[in-house]
C-alpha cells in the first residue's frame, strides 16, 4: 500500500504459529490475521458472514447431528456413524440412477497398484509425494490408489474395442489416498481418504465437443437439485506438463470452442498454468448460500494416458484409432460434497436426504402403543423414521428434534390416539396441526418421491 491512510475499518481474526520460511526446522513465529475494508458497514458485513459461516461449519454440526467424526489415530480420514452413512448412500443412489439413465457403467478396481502402473501413468514422477508408497513381502513396490484413471484405462483395454462403442464411459466410487500433508487437512473438505465421484469416458476425436455438452448438462441437473450455481473454468497447461505441446494445444482449443458455445464467447474465466499435467481441463465453480466460492467438479481433456496405455479402437475403415480419455468428476468427492452442502443447508438437509425424516413423540406412557404402531406404520411406508418413547416432557423431546434438524414431529396425545390422528410439528413451519395417519404418509411420501421437480 502506498500508505496506511488507505487502511479504514479494520478488525484482527485470529493468530497461529507458523515456521520460518514453512520449515519446520527453523524457529516459529507468530502469524496474525486481520481484514481491512474501506467501509465499516462492509466489514460488518463480512463478520455476520463469518459468524453464520462458523454456525454452518460442518465439522461442528457433522458431531451435533451426529453424522461422522475425525479422530487422531486416523488422521484425515473420517468415521462415518449410521446417519451419516445413510445420508452417503442415499446420494450414492441418486447419483448411480442419474449416470445409469445417461449410459454410464459401474465398475470397481484394485486399491494397492504396482509401482509399474504409476510409472505408466505418469503419476509416479509428477504425484509420487502424494501417494501411499509400500513393500510387499515380495519385496516390490506397490501403491495406495490416489485416482482411477488408470484402473479404468484397464478395464478399457481389456477387450477389443470398437468404434461402436464410443463413446464409453466408465464411472466407480471406488475408495481413494491421498497422502495430504496434516497441516492441510481440512475435515471433509481435504482429506487422505475419500470416494470420488469418478468416471472416465472414451471418446473419438469428433464426440469431444458433445460429450463435454452432456458433461455440463448432468451437472446442471445435479447441482440444481441442491439450489446451487457455479461457473466454469478453463484451466490450461501446467509446467510439469507431460507430452506433447502440439497435443496440448489441440485439446485446449476443443475446450475453449465448447466453452465459447456454452458460456460465450470471452464470458468464462481462464486459469493459466493450472490444468493436469496430462491435460487441460474445465473446473466447476459453485458458490453456496454465503457466497462463498467453492472448486467442485473437473472436467478433463487427456490425449496422453491413451498414447502411455497404447490404447486403440477399430474404426469405421477397420483400422486401429486411438480414444482420447475425458476425466470426470461432478460433486468432485462424496465426503467433500456432503461437507459443502452441510454448510449450505446449515445442516437442515432436504427431506429426501435426511437420515430422519420423521420422529415419532408420544405425550405420555399411554400413548406408547399406539406410537409403536405409528412408527411401525411409517417404516412400511418406506419413510425412515424415528421413535422417541422415553418418559421425558414433551417440549424437551420437541426442543431435541428441532436442534437434530428432523423434517416432521409427530405428537401424539389423547386426542390422536383415539382419532387415529397424528399432530404434525414441522422443522420450518413449526404446528401444522392435526391430520390423519395415512393422509401424513402419503403428503410425505409425495415430498419424498418428488423432490427432482
Amino acid at each position: 500500500m502506498p500508505s496506511t491512510g488507505c487502511v479504514k475499518a479494520v478488525k484482527l481474526l485470529s493468530s497461529s504459529g507458523a515456521y520460518w520460511r514453512g520449515d519446520e526446522h527453523n524457529k516459529m513465529l507468530q502469524r496474525i490475521y486481520g481484514i481491512s475494508f474501506p467501509k465499516a458497514s462492509e466489514l460488518e458485513e463480512y463478520l455476520q458472514k463469518l459468524e453464520e459461516a462458523k454456525q454452518r461449519d460442518h465439522r461442528k454440526l457433522g458431531k451435533e447431528l451426529d453424522l461422522f467424526f475425525f479422530d487422531e489415530t486416523a488422521p484425515g480420514m473420517a468415521y462415518w456413524m449410521p446417519k451419516g452413512f445413510k445420508m452417503m448412500n442415499l446420494l450414492i443412489a441418486f447419483w448411480r440412477k442419474e449416470h445409469e439413465k445417461r449410459g454410464y457403467q459401474e465398475f470397481s478396481g484394485p486399491q494397492l497398484n504396482s509401482s509399474e502402473l504409476w510409472k505408466i501413468s505418469g503419476h509416479w514422477d509428477h504425484y509420487k509425494e502424494d501417494m501411499f508408497v509400500l513393500t510387499d513381502t515380495d519385496g516390490k513396490e506397490q501403491a495406495l490408489k490416489p485416482m482411477n484413471c488408470p484402473n479404468a484405462i484397464k478395464i478399457f483395454a481389456s477387450k477389443l474395442r470398437s468404434y461402436k462403442d464410443l463413446p464409453m464411459r466408465f464411472n466407480d466410487i471406488d475408495v481413494i489416498h491421498r497422502n495430504e500433508k496434516s497441516g492441510q487437512l481440512n475435515g471433509l473438505f481435504r482429506v487422505r481418504m475419500f470416494r470420488q465421484d469418478d468416471s472416465h469416458n472414451f471418446i473419438t476425436e469428433d464426440q469431444i465437443g458433445s460429450e463435454i455438452k452432456d458433461i455440463i448438462e448432468i451437472a446442471k441437473y445435479l447441482y440444481g437439485i441442491f439450489g446451487l450455481e457455479f461457473e466454469l473454468t478453463l484451466s490450461t497447461r501446467p509446467d510439469d506438463y507431460m507430452g506433447e505441446i502440439e497435443l496440448w494445444d489441440k485439446a485446449e482449443e476443443n475446450l475453449k470452442q465448447v466453452l465459447g458455445e456454452l458460456c460465450g464467447e470471452g464470458q468464462y474465466r481462464i486459469n493459466e498454468g493450472d490444468g493436469a499435467f496430462y491435460g487441460p481441463k474445465i473446473d466447476i465453480k459453485m458458490k453456496d448460500c454465503l457466497g462463498r466460492e467453492w472448486q467442485m467438479g473437473t472436467v478433463q481433456v487427456d490425449f496422453q494416458l491413451p498414447l502411455r496405455f497404447h490404447l486403440s479402437y477399430i474404426d469405421s475403415n477397420g483400422e486401429k484409432k486411438t480414444p482420447i480419455l475425458i476425466h470426470r468428476a461432478l460433486f468432485g468427492s462424496f465426503e467433500r460434497f456432503i461437507g459443502i452442502i452441510t454448510e449450505h443447508f446449515a445442516g437442515a438437509f432436504p427431506i429426501w436426504l435426511a437420515p430422519v425424516q420423521v420422529k415419532v413423540m408420544p405425550i405420555s406412557d399411554a400413548q406408547a402403543e399406539y406410537a409403536k404402531d405409528v412408527f411401525e406404520k411409517l417404516q412400511e411406508a418406506g419413510i425412515r423414521a424415528e421413535l422417541d418413547d422415553r418418559q421425558e416432557k414433551i417440549g424437551y423431546k420437541i426442543r431435541e428434534a428441532q436442534l437434530q434438524k428432523i423434517p416432521y414431529m409427530l405428537i401424539l396425545g389423547e386426542k390422536e390416539a383415539q382419532s387415529g390422528s397424528v399432530g404434525v410439528r414441522s422443522r420450518k413451519q413449526g404446528d401444522i396441526g392435526a391430520m390423519n395417519l395415512d393422509e401424513f404418509i402419503e403428503k410425505t411420501k409425495n415430498e419424498i418421491e418428488n423432490f427432482e421437480r
